[in-house]
């Protein structure tokens, strides 16, 4: 799908849809504005209203003649739309071709796209959509008044304008329920503006709180996974100290993470981290030349007597013998 005069913008498209019979058409709405399109047999009809500041709800249902690309103007607002029929297809310009792809009964969020904005190509036939816009910052509002435990680090990337498609997953139950009792054509002006502003809020909140917890499920899962992966000596990251660390970092509490180690590993955690550390350090005593109260510093003893004590323990030698070793074995 490329760029053309075929492509028609979104106020010119939905003028074209009520015609001159129009309810309600002014010339050039803005996002924030309350507004609908409709035509005089109501198969057509667009509205869309400002939920707040930072969020919009839209809803087109209309049958088309012929199929057509209407173009969204770059914008800085993220996309979340419901796709109720119609098999639509979608591009994002000002970067490399790529696809939206825009499948009925999926909820899409998309990214906001500054540079070009996106092509949306409509088949013949009947569609319709519901569509929220929104800004990056009223997502993550939802999130916290939802009180959503999300991980800063792995929430989506709501930084990255580039159009890309952060979210396409099948409508969970409590967007389909919103959506199926939807039916804006039904109602007066008034009324329908109403209803769409307020299934647009459900329709928000239902979809934050469903991806959101996903999201934070993904991330405790990843943490857990990084956890094992430490027990195991496979990781390459710095051992915790204590053991609080791990717990915050997992989000377990330390009973789970003691039955956890030792029905894996037949040890409490505690004592396979500190045997980690003596690990790292003995592999610093044998590759670099740092001195061995730097390296204990490091592996967590702040007294290097201490540290020398649970480095014999461990094994059989002192920090100043395995290095001699190592180096005796280097020159061999």
């Amino acid at each position: 799908m490329q760029l053309s005069k075929q492509a028609v913008g979104e106020a010119t498209f939905v003028q074209r849809l009520s015609g001159r019979w129009a309810a309600h058409a002014p010339s050039l709405p803005l996002v924030t504005d309350d507004f609908i399109y409709r035509s005089a047999d109501r198969q057509n009809i667009f509205l869309r209203t400002a939920i707040d500041d930072e969020i919009s709800a839209v809803f087109g249902r209309f049958k088309l003649d012929r199929p057509a690309i209407v173009h969204l103007q770059p914008g800085s607002r993220f996309l979340l739309t419901f796709y109720l029929a119609g098999n639509i297809a979608g591009e994002t310009i000002g970067r490399r071709s790529m696809p939206l792809d825009l499948r009925t009964g999926y909820a899409h969020l998309r990214a906001s796209n500054e540079r070009g904005g996106f092509l949306v190509g409509l088949p013949a036939g009947p569609a319709s959509f519901f569509q929220v816009r929104l800004t990056p910052g009223a997502l993550m509002r939802v999130a916290r008044d939802l009180q959503l435990d999300l991980d800063n680090e792995k929430a989506p990337a709501l930084d990255a304008h580039d159009g890309s498609v952060i979210v396409n997953a099948p409508w969970s139950g409590r967007e389909q329920s919103i959506l199926e009792g939807f039916a804006p054509w039904e109602a007066s002006e008034r009324m329908m503006l109403h209803a769409l502003a307020g299934r647009g809020a459900e329709l928000t909140c239902a979809f934050v709180s469903h991806v959101f917890r996903s999201v934070a499920a993904e991330t405790r899962t990843s943490r857990e996974e990084g956890f094992e992966h430490m027990l195991a000596g496979r990781s390459a990251c710095a051992i915790p100290t204590r053991l609080k660390a791990v717990e915050n970092m997992t989000g377990q509490a330390r009973s789970t993470l003691w039955r956890t180690s030792k029905a894996r590993h037949g040890e409490p955690p505690a004592r396979i981290m500190r045997h980690q550390r003596l690990e790292q350090a003995l592999l610093a005593l044998r590759s670099t030349d740092r001195t061995v109260t730097d390296i204990a510093l490091d592996a967590g003893w702040v007294c290097p007597s201490k540290f020398a004590a649970a480095f014999r323990r461990r094994f059989g030698q002192s920090p100043s013998e395995a290095r001699r070793a190592a180096a005796v074995q280097q020159k061999a």
